[in-house]
């Protein structure tokens, strides 16, 4: 038989009832806290303190590559095919190698490319005036602060008086430059400093000139040249000219083009055979300068490894013509 429970009765065991699970559900909460709190604690003091962070390279202890060692010889580099465009970040260059900064191969423009471009050099970039497509095609609308025996020093310092060509007065060589109001400066500077001048005090001047171009012509596109590559043989009977040295100084030539905002042409690419030195078929009988069909190849070269850009007079067949460039 059933207990009779009054109305209060009844009332008073709900309640009972209801603190128990509530006093459960608090208890298992507080266990589930307890044990989380234990599990974290056991990870945290058997984790490595320096776990999950990242390590970096500290560029003190990086140092440069010997100029046979590097993990690519002169002749296999092929560098990167598509429209690149160069980019600059705050980050200093420690051990370059002039390869991997070169500006990629970027489609084939025409020879309206090298309207209002000013080039600039000694007696090889004369070559090029005299000898290239450059002087039968736009000439006249090119302008090249060129003579011969000029160095990144002789630029910087006094008024030179030899320019060989019908484009620029003879007057300061920065002036030149500044005053041919160029869109595009091409700069091959290099073979005739390395004769007397150390790599430091090569690279002082030519940084100093690279430096008021940029600032004195913000807008400017610059591509600076590779130090173009001599005879095995004229290497040999002029160690200033060795394999060794010549990458060394590309190699700072690079760097410095990369820190400026500047794109580096490596002609070496072009002109030099597998041992990294000129190819007989290009150089004249003093093993240093080239012959006029090299100029060609220079030319051909510089029309293939330009920036990218969507108004770039592309020819018919490259990869980026839009139909719409002459």
């Amino acid at each position: 038989m059933a207990r009779y429970l009054s109305p209060e009765a009844k009332q008073r065991r709900i309640r009972r009832r209801r603190a128990k699970r509530i006093a459960l559900a608090a208890f298992l909460v507080a266990f589930i806290l307890v044990v989380s709190y234990g599990i974290v604690a056991v990870i945290e003091a058997f984790t490595p303190e320096n776990e999950g962070e990242h390590t970096l390279i500290n560029p003190e202890q990086v140092t440069d590559l010997e100029p046979n060692t590097s993990l690519e010889t002169e002749g296999e580099w092929t560098g990167f095919v598509g429209p690149v465009q160069q980019t600059i970040n705050n980050f200093e260059i420690v051990a370059p190698d002039h390869r991997m900064l070169q500006l990629p191969e970027n489609g084939s423009v025409d020879l309206s490319y090298f309207e209002n471009v000013t080039f600039v050099g000694d007696s090889l970039t004369e070559g090029l005036r005299i000898y290239s497509s450059i002087e039968n095609s736009v000439a006249n609308i090119s302008t090249f602060v060129s003579a011969k025996s000029l160095s990144p020093k002789s630029f910087l310092e006094g008024v030179i008086t030899n320019f060989e060509n019908n484009y620029r007065p003879a007057q300061n060589g920065v002036e030149a430059i500044i005053e041919s109001w160029p869109s595009k400066v091409y700069i091959t500077l290099g073979t005739n400093a390395l004769v007397y001048m150390t790599d430091e005090q090569f690279i002082y001047y030519y940084d100093q000139l690279l430096t008021r171009l940029k600032y004195e012509m913000p807008n400017v596109l610059f591509y600076v040249c590779s130090v173009t590559p001599t005879t095995a043989e004229y290497a040999a009977a002029k160690p200033n000219f060795a394999w060794d040295r010549m990458y060394r100084v590309n190699n700072q030539i690079a760097k410095m083009c990369s820190e400026k905002g500047m794109h580096y042409i490596n002609l070496h690419e072009a002109l030099a055979g597998e041992d990294g030195y000129l190819k007989h078929e290009y150089a004249a009988k003093d093993g240093i300068h080239l012959k006029p069909e090299a100029y060609e190849v220079w030319i051909q070269y510089l029309m293939t490894h330009t920036v990218h850009r969507s108004d770039n007079p592309y020819i018919i067949g490259s990869p980026y013509y839009n139909g719409s460039t002459m």
